[in-house]
């Protein structure tokens, strides 16, 4: 008998209009990725998958105008044929992070270096090379950056009470999200799934090379985040509100 799960990803499967799915991939299939879809900005699926299979599938549920956005390294850094430590084309400084890992570090956003998390580096590139047959151009996003710029809390969420905390701060900007005990990758995937969404708005800018890969995070010069009453009184919504441009 197919579970609440699978029923709600065939139905999801019918639609036609085009969503964002965010994943929090994880190095090996063996340990949990975060899915999380969002259709005009609401949450309709918050789920767990494990093999590459499972993840592509859930990805084609955004529709061939949707957006897919993944939290891992999508590319390797300039100059590298591999990621492999004994390999000539690592010569150390300088090909063990990528240029948008540098330009995190300067905003003060840190991460770790593309060469340090190679496992997860070697699926993200295999995943992304998956989408990309299937028709998809897939974002790579960084759950932290987004929380850490919209002023969200971001500390903690390997405890109950980080994640609650995480999950109170997301609310008013993801309607539909209701799942106090999700896990820290589901989570993760909300935010993915968020950082696309204000991708497809226009809040967004990339940090990086053209050339070696980019990465999207929330572009808070063009845009502040303010709240007003929600209208069915619960609680508050988020307004994304451009900011005017300063005539020269």
């Amino acid at each position: 008998m197919a579970t609440s799960t699978e029923r709600k990803i065939r139905a999801l499967a019918a639609v036609k209009s085009p969503a964002c799915v965010g994943i929090d991939l994880a190095g090996v299939e063996h340990r949990e990725t975060g899915v999380a879809l969002l259709r005009d900005g609401r949450l309709e699926l918050l789920t767990s998958a494990w093999t590459d299979e499972e993840i592509l599938r859930l990805a084609a549920l955004a529709g061939r105008r949707g957006t897919v956005a993944v939290n891992a390294p999508l590319t390797r850094p300039m100059g590298r044929c591999c990621l492999d430590d004994d390999c000539p084309c690592r010569q150390d400084p300088g090909t063990r992070s990528r240029q948008l890992e540098r330009e995190l570090a300067r905003m003060r956003v840190p991460t770790l270096a593309t060469a340090l998390i190679k496992v997860l580096a070697r699926r993200g590139e295999r995943i992304a090379a998956a989408l990309r047959r299937s028709g998809r151009e897939p974002l790579e996003v960084y759950p932290f950056a987004t929380l850490k710029l919209l002023g969200l809390p971001w500390r903690g969420k390997r405890t109950p009470e980080g994640r609650r905390a995480i999950h109170q701060g997301l609310r008013p900007l993801v309607p539909g999200l209701r799942r106090p005990g999700a896990s820290e990758h589901q989570l993760d995937a909300v935010v993915c799934a968020l950082t696309a969404h204000l991708h497809r708005k226009r809040l967004t800018r990339t940090v990086g090379l053209a050339e070696e890969g980019l990465m999207v995070i929330p572009d808070i010069e063009i845009f502040a985040l303010e709240y007003e009453r929600d209208p069915s009184g619960r609680g508050l919504r988020a307004v994304w509100k451009r900011r005017r441009r300063r005539r020269e």
